[in-house]
């Protein structure tokens, strides 16, 4: 009878630490790590259902998501098995212009958050939109009429 009741009480131990583990496991992997990750923002309804994409409700308007490319935690080290994913952006007011709209959609962006890897979610701090040197243009550089040749107060081409 001895003998039952250690091995009982051994599977009871063995189960009960199995338990708590296990709930310590689940409990941090929902905590965020603080990750600059480098991506491309999309469209949300263009990325996953293409061209049969539904009517958007004009309320929320254009959805956007941000597709991996490159993604590092504080320390600098490579997170790996993002790149390819893509991540939603928590309801943040830093992530305003990221959310919605079609200002920043298919752009590079570079982002600075917490990472809830478990949700695929970013509460963003702050970001940073790419740009090619090449291609960058300004507001003043709205006209080609010096490119065309045009020099005269009219704005007619002078031959």
């Amino acid at each position: 009878m001895k003998f039952f009741t250690s091995v009982a009480l051994f599977a009871f131990l063995a189960l009960a630490l199995a338990w708590s583990s296990s709930l310590a496991a689940q409990k941090a992997s929902g905590e965020g790590i603080s990750v600059q990750i480098t991506g491309e923002n999309k469209n949300l309804i263009k990325a996953v259902c293409g061209d049969e994409a539904q009517e958007l409700d004009p309320a929320l308007g254009a959805m956007n998501a941000l597709v991996v490319t490159e993604a590092v935690d504080a320390e600098g080290k490579a997170l790996e098995g993002l790149a390819g994913k893509m991540l939603h952006y928590l309801p943040v007011a830093s992530a305003s212009k990221l959310i919605s709209g079609e200002e920043n959609a298919g752009k590079g962006v570079t982002v600075k958050g917490i990472l809830y890897k478990d949700a695929m979610v970013i509460a963003v701090k702050e970001f940073e939109i790419q740009t090619d040197g090449d291609a960058a243009t300004t507001d003043d550089d709205w006209d080609d009429w010096e490119e065309m040749g045009v020099s005269s107060p009219s704005r007619q081409q002078v031959i």
